[in-house]
């Protein structure tokens, strides 16, 4: 039995690899990975995306993998086959055996599962993001592309900055009071004068919002910021950080 954490926990593959998974994909038989700094090089999702998403895609035994120039932002794309498929910071896809790919240094990466295995997503979402919709914008575009049912959907955030750390100026309070609402206040929290923002607790609400269950949204609860000896961090490491990646794909 899962947690609320979707049982998420770091596993060594043999080369010495360490990634997370969450148990609940696991348990549907669903291929995805949360790469840590143990065994990969971080700096290679930046210099060439090409090489790492290949080597992802063959760490899981998958035919190729897909992969976003993210741009902060709400644009959600189908993927049918490997490469970049655009710009954009949701990629959804139907085919079989096809990864697909986010990068993160402390924003939130979510992977998605369809009832049934039809569909996998995946999205990255910063502030700017979730501001934009873009959880709700994959949900509305996995239902529209995939006629996939809201109440089977299955979401999972991976390791990103946490409430603990995640401090943020007036412009982005600002700026997600005027995309979400007054209701979004309750997202902050003022510590020594400073601001926090909750971004996981944004992303589960804008996902049981567009219709999810919220026993079906999983958050991985490690915060980048806090154990950035394990996934990079850029709040904790700047421009060094490199980058950490996200993949699932919906199984043959």
């Amino acid at each position: 039995m899962c947690n609320e954490n979707g049982g998420f926990h770091l596993v060594e593959l043999s080369g010495g690899k360490t990634v997370g998974r969450f148990e609940v994909l696991e348990r549907s038989g669903t291929p995805h990975a949360v790469t840590a700094r143990r065994g990969f090089d971080v700096s290679l999702p930046q210099a060439d995306p090409s090489a790492a998403a290949d080597g992802l895609a063959r760490l899981l035994g998958l035919s190729g993998a897909a992969w976003l120039e993210q741009a902060h932002g709400a644009q959600v794309l189908t993927a049918g086959g490997p490469g970049l498929a655009g710009s954009g910071d949701g990629l959804i896809t139907g085919a079989s055996s096809l990864g697909l790919i986010g990068s993160s240094a402390d924003c939130p990466l979510v992977l998605v599962t369809a009832p049934a295995g039809a569909a996998v997503g995946m999205f990255h979402a910063g502030w700017r993001g979730i501001a934009a919709g873009v959880p709700g914008e994959l949900v509305g575009c996995l239902v529209d592309r995939f006629a996939a049912d809201t109440a089977g959907i299955v979401a999972c955030i991976c390791p990103s900055a946490g409430p603990c750390c995640y401090e943020v100026g007036q412009d982005v309070h600002a700026a997600i009071v005027g995309g979400l609402g007054p209701r979004a206040e309750a997202l902050f929290e003022v510590r020594g004068g400073n601001i926090y923002f909750d971004m996981w607790s944004a992303i589960r609400a804008a996902l049981v919002e567009a219709g999810l269950s919220n026993g079906h949204v999983h958050t991985a609860g490690v915060c980048t910021i806090c154990h950035s000896e394990t996934f990079p961090s850029y709040r904790a490491e700047g421009e060094r950080a490199g980058r950490f990646q996200a993949i699932i794909a919906r199984k043959e």
